[in-house]
């Protein structure tokens, strides 16, 4: 619908002749009738006296048009124009940020899935410790290990002392196992009651952990909706 169409259509939606519109907008009736057969353009001013008597607000006004093939007429109307271009400016401001956010998207998705498929944040080796049991204050670290040397004496009197220690030392073996995600070396020691455990790297073994998986899905999920979001943009920022 053409400027002088919607200014007849909003003449009759309120009931008015046009020498009463003419009126009110304080023109010709002639001049008046000009315009609603597009046989002329209002001046900024008459523009405004119309939009006052039809007791709208310009955005209100525009809202009636088809702006994309109506633009050049409307655009002769300086209220109109800088109306138009603020719109053009503020569409274009809001579809850099739409692309951004999918850029921004597609990213994120990129590094997600690395760092889900690299275990990087989150990683799946485990390491398990073993402590064969209580170190004694004054003992070595490795005693459960070391312990035959400790004896010094031959003869008789060492096979008796290396059978009591024997006996000792299967009666003092608690063997303890630590499952963690932290590679603390070859051996560790922890305090505990009446002395302390040494825990020795046993071996280590690769455990999936359901985070990566999760961080994957959710990159793929990502990535997606960013490369949506660009197939979409022709159609959500019609121009």
């Amino acid at each position: 619908m053409t400027l002088g169409e919607q200014f007849k259509q909003l003449r009759h939606e309120l009931g008015l002749s046009q020498p009463e519109l003419a009126e009110l907008a304080g023109i010709e009736q002639s001049y008046l009738s000009k315009l609603e057969n597009d046989k002329s353009v209002p001046s900024n001013e008459i523009f405004r006296s119309l939009l006052k008597a039809f007791n709208l607000e310009l955005s209100q006004f525009l809202k009636r048009f088809d702006l994309n093939t109506c633009r050049g007429q409307l655009s002769r109307i300086p209220d109109i124009d800088n109306w138009l271009n603020r719109q053009q400016l503020q569409q274009g401001q809001r579809q850099r940020r739409y692309l951004y956010a999918c850029s921004g998207l597609i990213v994120l998705a990129v590094t997600l899935f690395y760092a889900g498929f690299s275990t990087l944040l989150f990683s799946e080796v485990r390491y398990q410790y073993e402590s064969q049991g209580v170190v004694l204050p004054g003992e070595p670290k490795d005693i459960f290990r070391s312990w035959s040397r400790l004896i010094a004496e031959s003869g008789e009197e060492h096979r008796r002392l290396h059978l009591k220690k024997k006996i000792e030392m299967a009666q003092r073996k608690d063997v303890k196992y630590q499952l963690i995600r932290e590679h603390l070396g070859p051996h560790f020691t922890e305090q505990v009651s009446g002395g302390i455990r040494v825990y020795q790297l046993d071996k280590q073994e690769q455990v999936p952990r359901f985070i990566n998986a999760l961080l994957q899905i959710l990159a793929v999920l990502l990535f997606s909706a960013g490369i949506m979001g660009f197939v979409l943009e022709r159609k959500l920022f019609k121009h």
